[in-house]
């Protein structure tokens, strides 16, 4: 007993030790992290010229009484953003420090600038800054990344660039905020029901890769007026939004992403011959019950090309090319399925079952490449949204009551969201150490309030250097 007592306490001694050495190498790993200092690094390598771009911009404020230059301003949202500060008075205090200024010197250019400028100042040049500036700003940036072919191996079929679209709520109200507001009633449990006022956006995001998925265009779901009859809705919205891309990047080779709600004969018609895209949508029997019936005969009949063994499930997949022929339909309509068995919580077999349209042409080379694009559509929306809402960004969070500045703060927020995953994508201590996005946006803020950018770091930032995306 004595014996056996003193091998466990041994080895006990063994894993304490090893355990306190992996949290010292963790420590001195974390030391090469230089924080702000390669965040800044890493903006630079993909866009050198965000800063000639960022003056570019239509400045609404009277030059005579300006302080600040718009890089100045910039510059101090997106960084708001990547520190994860959600709040206006969170940023002004926490980047009152002179490490601060001296780095907000670094990036805007500014070597006059004294004192970081106060949120009130933010505001009152987002209320003045027409939206277009910043969608145009990041036009220019996805433009950047897309000319450099860093991402083109992750095209779908090694052609389309994949473009979901996405909308969500952001911001609700009691009362009336402005006479854009959408409305809607509420039923509360005593049975009385009450008005919610609110402001939507939709989003369409490209996939450049699994890490990498940013915004490429926003749309603003909102009334023009508080008369209008009918209120604005996501499929509205939509068809906006597309003429909006279309004419940004006229001959990029697209196929469009969405659920149930755009599996409709206009919408794909506006797809198919407006945009000359190709789409992939959710399909279920509620949008399409024509070309759902028509389907499940094809299928029952044997006229279903079926596929085993697909995706990591080890799945079953079926396919038919051109439903619409039988359904009646005048757009093109072909039908993929797939299904694979699991176990819920109590240990049940369970069968989980996806069903897609598309204007693509499948085959059994393309089946599975398919079918992971398009799951990956629920994946990216889910984690996309819920980390801008609820992890870095909190982008419900009003910053001001102004309607522009509201958009003002929301398209920041995704130029800012554009560098942050890029760098998370560089960043090769993020997956070593397992560090979680939250706190790699507290050491950058951290690094920015206390590290001080020397000579030696403007060189590092500012030389050409190869930047490698995991």
């Amino acid at each position: 007993r004595i014996i056996s007592s003193a091998v466990k306490y041994k080895k006990q001694i063994f894993r304490t030790g090893d355990y306190e050495m992996k949290k010292r190498q963790k420590r001195e790993r974390k030391k090469q992290d230089r924080g702000i200092v390669d965040f800044m690094m890493v903006t630079n390598h993909f866009f050198h010229s965000l800063r000639e771009w960022i003056l570019e911009m239509d400045d609404p404020r009277n030059q005579s009484y300006i302080t600040y230059t718009q890089a100045d301003l910039v510059y101090m949202g997106i960084l708001k953003n990547i520190c994860g500060q959600y709040s206006m008075r969170e940023m002004e205090e926490n980047f009152n420090e002179e490490t601060c200024i001296a780095t907000l010197q670094i990036l805007s250019g500014n070597r006059s600038l004294e004192e970081m400028p106060h949120y009130d100042t933010l505001n009152y040049y987002l209320e003045k800054l027409s939206p277009e500036c910043l969608a145009e700003l990041r036009k220019k940036m996805v433009k950047g990344l897309i000319k450099g072919k860093q991402f083109n191996r992750n095209r779908l079929l090694g052609r389309y660039w994949c473009v979901i679209l996405d909308g969500t709520g952001l911001f609700y109200f009691k009362e009336k905020h402005c006479e854009n507001c959408l409305c809607t009633e509420k039923q509360m449990a005593d049975g009385k029901k009450i008005k919610l006022y609110y402001h939507k956006v939709l989003e369409a995001k490209i996939v450049l890769s699994n890490q990498v998925v940013i915004s490429l265009g926003t749309e603003f779901i909102e009334n023009e007026n508080e008369h209008v009859t009918k209120q604005d809705c996501e499929l509205n919205a939509a068809k906006r939004l597309l003429k909006k891309i279309t004419k940004d990047y006229p001959r990029l080779p697209i196929c469009i992403q969405g659920d149930a709600l755009y599996a409709t004969e206009g919408f794909m018609n506006l797809c198919r011959e407006t945009c000359h895209w190709e789409y992939l949508f959710t399909q279920k029997e509620t949008r399409q019950k024509n070309l759902d019936e028509s389907y499940e005969w094809i299928k029952n009949g044997d006229g279903a090309e079926k596929i085993t063994g697909l995706c990591k499930e080890k799945g079953t997949g079926w396919y038919v090319n051109h439903v619409e022929e039988t359904a009646g339909k005048t757009e093109v309509m072909n039908v993929l399925e797939y299904q694979y068995e699991t176990k819920d919580k109590d240990e049940k077999n369970h069968t989980v079952r996806f069903r897609w349209i598309s204007s693509l042409e499948i085959t059994k080379r393309n089946m599975e490449e398919m079918i992971l694009a398009a799951r990956g559509r629920w994946k990216i929306e889910n984690e996309g949204f819920n980390n801008q809402k609820n992890g870095l960004y909190r982008i419900e969070h009003l910053n001001s009551y102004n309607s522009n500045a509201m958009k003002n703060h929301y398209l920041l927020t995704q130029i800012a969201d554009i560098l942050m995953q890029l760098y998370l994508a560089w960043n090769p201590y993020v997956k070593e150490l397992k560090q979680s996005i939250k706190n790699t946006s507290s050491w950058l803020l951290e690094s920015f309030r206390r590290q001080t950018v020397t000579l030696e770091d403007v060189s590092y930032i500012c030389r050409y250097t190869t930047v490698y995306l995991e």
